[in-house]
C-alpha cells in the first residue's frame, strides 16, 4: 500500500526528545494481553485481520496536528501525529451526531505507522487502546489516557481489554450504535488487584461521566470531558452529555427469578440479589443472572449494574 504523508509543521509540537525516534523500553510496564479478546464478545475477529477494507486504495494522510501523551516520565512526550486520511476507507461511518460530544473525529491516529509498543503513559502502551484490526485509523484522547493512569497509580494493576473501536468494528461486536469506544475516551476495565466495585468507585471518583459494572470488567468513559482538539477540531465545544437508557425488571418462572435488563450495551451487567423478610431483614443474598429464594421471602430485591434497583413483592 502507498501512503503519503504530508505534513504540516507547527511550531511548538515536536518535542526535542520525540519517543517514537527514541522508543522507551524501560520504566514502564504494558499491563495489556495485546492480543485478548473483548470481554464483551465472544465473536471478536482475529488479532492478525486488519478489518479495514482500504488494502486496494491509495490514501493521503495530511498531518493536521500532534496528540501529546502524558509518557512514561509524566512530562507529555511522545507527541504523535495525527491526520485526516483522503479518501477515509471504508469502516468509518459514524452515527449522526446528537450533540457536540457526539461529533465524529475529523482526523486520526495511523496504527500502521507508529510503534505498538510506544509508551503513552508510565504503564501503558499503544497496543493497549488501540490495535490495527480495530480500524488502521483510531482515537486515543490524551486526557482519557491520563485517567487511567491516575486509576493505576491509585489501586495498582489493570488490564485494559478494550479502547478504541472504528464504527464497523463496534457494530460487529454488538456494540451500541453511540459507544464511547468509537469516539477514542472510553476503556473496558479488568481489575488485578482489587474488586470490581473498588474501579468502579475509582473510575467515579475520577470523573468518567458513566461507569458501567459488568460480570467481568467495568466500562468507564469520559464522555462529559472536553474533545480533544488534535481529533476533533478547535471549534468543536462540550454541550449536554448523552447516557445511556437504562432498564431492568423482576420475572419469575420454574427456573426462580431473573432480571432482563436493557440499556448496557458493553456485556451483562452485574446482578445482586436479596431476599427480604415482611420486616425487610434480609434473609439471603447471591449474585448471578439468576436467583431463588428461600422460605420465608416475603420480598425479592435486586440491584442491576449498581446502577437500578427493583422489587418484587411475593404474594401471601
Amino acid at each position: 500500500m502507498r501512503v503519503t504523508i504530508l505534513a504540516l509543521f507547527l511550531a511548538g509540537c515536536v518535542p526535542a526528545n520525540d519517543v517514537r525516534e527514541a522508543p522507551v523500553d524501560t520504566g514502564f510496564e504494558g499491563e495489556g494481553e495485546l492480543d485478548r479478546p473483548e470481554a464483551d464478545t465472544d465473536t471478536d475477529t482475529d488479532a492478525d485481520t486488519d478489518t479495514d477494507a482500504d488494502t486496494d486504495t491509495d490514501i493521503t494522510v495530511i498531518e493536521t496536528d500532534q496528540a501529546c501523551y502524558l509518557g512514561p516520565n509524566r512530562d507529555f512526550t511522545p507527541c504523535l501525529p495525527v491526520g485526516a486520511p483522503n479518501p477515509m476507507p471504508s469502516g468509518y461511518a459514524y452515527p449522526s451526531a446528537t450533540s457536540a460530544q457526539y461529533v465524529e473525529p475529523i482526523a486520526f491516529l495511523d496504527l500502521e505507522l507508529e510503534e505498538p509498543s510506544t509508551a503513552l503513559a508510565p504503564n501503558f502502551i499503544l497496543s493497549e487502546f488501540a490495535q490495527l484490526y480495530k480500524g488502521r485509523f483510531a482515537v486515543v484522547q490524551p486526557h482519557a489516557v491520563e485517567r487511567i493512569q491516575d486509576l493505576r497509580d491509585e489501586l495498582g494493576a489493570l488490564v485494559v481489554n478494550s479502547g478504541y473501536r472504528n464504527p464497523d468494528y463496534n457494530a460487529g461486536v454488538g456494540g451500541a450504535l453511540r459507544s464511547r469506544h468509537q469516539y477514542g475516551d472510553a476503556f473496558d476495565i479488568d481489575p488485578v488487584s482489587v474488586s470490581l466495585d473498588a474501579l468502579a468507585d475509582a473510575c467515579a471518583a475520577h470523573g468518567a461521566g458513566y461507569v458501567g459494572v459488568y460480570t467481568t470488567h467495568i466500562h468507564c468513559d469520559w464522555r462529559d470531558d472536553t474533545l480533544s482538539v488534535p481529533f476533533y477540531g478547535a471549534s468543536r465545544l462540550r454541550e449536554a452529555r448523552e447516557r445511556p437508557v437504562l432498564d431492568a425488571e423482576i420475572t419469575r418462572s420454574s427456573l426462580g427469578f431473573a432480571a432482563p435488563a436493557s440499556g448496557w450495551d458493553e456485556g451483562e451487567p452485574l446482578r445482586e440479589w436479596r431476599a427480604l423478610a415482611e420486616d425487610g431483614t434480609v434473609l439471603f443474598e447471591a449474585v448471578g443472572e439468576r436467583f431463588t429464594a428461600p422460605a420465608g421471602t416475603a420480598i425479592v430485591e435486586v440491584e442491576v449494574g449498581r446502577a437500578l434497583t427493583r422489587q418484587h413483592v411475593l404474594a401471601p
